[in-house]
């Protein structure tokens, strides 16, 4: 097996590599114990408890066992567990989280711990009504296999807010490695994780607002598309696309949406270096791609094309239907930029 169960100090139960372990190694696939349908986020809090106690009822001896060991963030030291408390502790979301997604509770993943860096990260099999868990980096042997409980919005809140919230929903405050920053590492990566959740507002801006706001925005983020060239490759073989802050080459048509493009590449920049979740990633992934597909700037989406492809291997698969269509998607890409090089030979 490539993990184990085991108890940690300060921590209760926690999972750790038995070997080291590659990117996209799947860890676990596990179908849901309990599943609370979408509308128990709507229903009175009395009926939704009256839900969750007849499911705990219709359980096995050992399933309600197993349920029962699970940890209860909602109740204090020396008071009794309650059904209600368990499940808000211990449920995740079955696929997107969002205002009609069902959440069910697992025994097994329950018993990972969390990372605002994580090892690993929990998507959602539609197709096998499971919940599998994949290793997203290298996790060596005698690491704890790690997952981040939270979305994009909390992760991209400082040290402090981060704790905080654990402490809140989860009852304990997290002592990850970018929770133990200090100085001038902690002023830092709380900057980053800032950036990264303006950045969004500042996109949607650029691509959908009127001109007048568009050019604030524009040269609010001059600086950062001068000083940040990490994704000049991407752009290398179109002069549209300088990555050297002139833009005496851009279409002036079209200078928003390359300025949204490079602001969206940078964005997907800090995401990776701080180990934001890969399905938030590849979301980023898409949009690129969307918006090259609307404008006609194909080529400027190969690199998230081929990023995108890379992170749904780790993250659902190699064989999977998600690795599938962002292989697709990426020779269509591909064909597209061939086609445009042959195109300038010609003429």
């Amino acid at each position: 097996p490539a993990y184990y169960e085991t108890s940690l100090p300060g921590k209760g139960c926690g999972v750790l590599a038995a070997r080291e372990i590659s990117p996209g190694e799947l860890l676990l696939a596990e179908s849901p114990l309990i599943v609370v349908p979408w509308w128990g986020r709507v229903v009175p809090a009395r009926e939704k408890r009256d839900f969750l106690a007849r499911e705990v009822r219709g359980l096995t001896k050992e399933q309600r066992k197993g349920f029962f060991s699970l940890h209860d963030s909602k109740v204090g030291e020396y008071e009794e567990k309650t059904i209600d408390g368990i499940w808000r502790t211990n449920n995740f979301a079955l696929g997107p989280s969002g205002p009609r997604s069902d959440n069910g509770l697992f025994l097994r993943i329950s018993r990972f711990n969390h990372s605002c860096v994580p090892y690993a990260e929990f998507v959602w099999n539609e197709d096998l009504r499971m919940q599998e868990i994949r290793a997203v980096r290298v996790i060596p042997e005698g690491e704890e296999i790690t997952i981040c409980y939270f979305s994009l919005l909390v992760a991209a809140r400082s040290q402090k807010e981060r704790r905080e919230y654990l402490e809140s929903h989860y009852g304990f405050p997290c002592d990850c490695l970018a929770c133990n920053l200090g100085g001038e590492e902690r002023r830092k990566n709380n900057q980053e994780r800032s950036e990264v959740g303006r950045l969004q507002g500042r996109i949607e801006c650029l691509l959908y607002e009127f001109p007048d706001t568009a050019e604030e925005e524009r040269d609010v983020h001059k600086d950062d598309i001068t000083n940040d060239c990490s994704q000049e490759r991407v752009f290398s073989d179109l002069g549209t696309f300088e990555c050297d802050g002139r833009g005496e080459d851009i279409d002036p048509e079209i200078v928003d949406i390359v300025t949204a493009i490079k602001l969206s590449y940078h964005r997907l920049g800090l995401m990776d270096r701080l180990g934001f979740k890969l399905v938030s990633q590849l979301r980023i992934c898409s949009s690129i791609l969307e918006i090259c597909e609307e404008w006609d700037l194909q080529q400027g989406g190969m690199e998230a094309a081929t990023t995108g492809l890379r992170i749904a291997h780790h993250l659902y698969g190699t064989q999977s239907k998600q690795a599938k269509d962002w292989k697709t998607r990426l020779k269509s890409v591909e064909n597209i930029s061939l086609v445009e090089v042959n195109q300038a030979i010609l003429a």
